[in-house]
């Protein structure tokens, strides 16, 4: 019986685990299913908090979500470190009405574990603007569409965006 609980367990087990290179990476002892899935949730936690600040207008805490050295590509910007883009952030929402919203929804999100301290991922972001005054939409409409390419890191804060590159797909209203 046990054999076959074994036998059902390893059939049953997704491929993309079975292959995916964390097993035997950099020498490093192979991962656990268990720590391949909370690797991923801690990446995908980051990159929602960095959709939620980037809502919020919060250049304070947006950087937290980078490496100390990581870079954030974005409409032809290039930022790196923590400085580089709290600065960048703060001033783009310098000049943006009160009744500024924007909202962007992370979708899509694949995150492949490399070792233990490493990982990549790309999500596509679907990006609304609008005006948050009481009965100023009627409808919204996506402003943009974007991919996300992004390399993690563990650090000792927890794992960070080493790096975020956002590539344009589409703008969609105009």
């Amino acid at each position: 019986m046990r054999a076959l609980c074994i036998a059902l367990a390893a059939v049953a087990a997704p491929a993309m685990v079975l292959s995916t290179p964390a097993f035997a990476a950099r020498g490093s002892a192979a991962l656990s299913l268990g720590e391949i899935t909370a690797i991923q949730q801690a990446c995908e936690t980051a990159s929602f908090q960095y959709a939620r600040y980037l809502d919020g207008k919060d250049w304070e805490r947006l950087p937290t979500v980078f490496a100390p050295d990581g870079v954030w590509e974005v409409l032809n910007n290039k930022m790196e470190g923590r400085e580089a883009i709290r600065d960048y952030w703060k001033r783009r929402t310098a000049d943006w009405a009160p009744t500024h919203g924007r909202v962007h929804q992370i979708v899509n999100q694949v995150i492949e574990v490399i070792d233990r301290d490493h990982a990549r991922g790309t999500s596509n972001a679907i990006v609304y603007f609008f005006d948050t005054a009481p009965g100023a939409n009627k409808t919204l409409t996506p402003s943009l569409i974007a991919k996300n390419v992004d390399e993690y890191v563990r650090t000792s804060e927890g794992w960070k965006l080493k790096l975020r590159r956002v590539e344009r797909v589409a703008d969609v209203a105009q």
